[in-house]
């Protein structure tokens, strides 16, 4: 899938929408092995401080060659899972934790790996990767996010990326 970055300029936070095509379990860092079922997930980040982009950041998860940092490399790393989709709000605030409450809330969504990238979490979300069980494809999600992404305060531009 090729995905423009270009549409995108400075700080914020996103949410990649991932699909795991068959079950699989993967060792996460300090989390240890994971179990991931097949279905619809969302990961949200965000790209704030001096040197971060949303541009940057985003074209380093999609990369296949990198070095595992981020509990999200673990899982990206592995060939059962893709990227649907990316939605992004460049903003100045952070608001990663309450697009993720708002998408937890919103979509009915589980947590399946507690702890997932979350160790900065600043509302006690459990974790910043979220199970669809019942999403049958990407779109519903998609339209769901860019409705949170839209009604934070301090969001100046909402980008859907496929």
């Amino acid at each position: 899938m090729i995905m423009d970055l270009n549409l995108l300029s400075g700080q914020g936070t996103y949410t990649l929408l991932l699909h795991v095509q068959k079950q699989v379990t993967v060792t996460i860092g300090s989390l240890g092995k994971q179990r991931f079922p097949v279905g619809y997930y969302s990961y949200t980040g965000s790209a704030m401080g001096k040197r971060a982009s949303l541009k940057n950041r985003i074209a380093r998860h999609l990369r296949k060659e990198k070095r595992c940092f981020w509990h999200i490399d673990y899982l990206l790393d592995n060939e059962n899972v893709s990227v649907e989709a990316v939605v992004t709000a460049e903003t100045s605030q952070k608001v990663e934790c309450e697009i993720n409450q708002h998408t937890k809330t919103m979509m009915d969504a589980k947590i399946q790996a507690k702890g997932f990238g979350s160790s900065d979490c600043q509302r006690n979300c459990r974790s910043h990767l979220l199970f669809f069980p019942d999403a049958e494809n990407v779109d519903l999600l998609v339209q769901n996010l860019v409705t949170g992404f839209r009604s934070m305060s301090g969001v100046l531009a909402v980008h859907v990326i496929r």
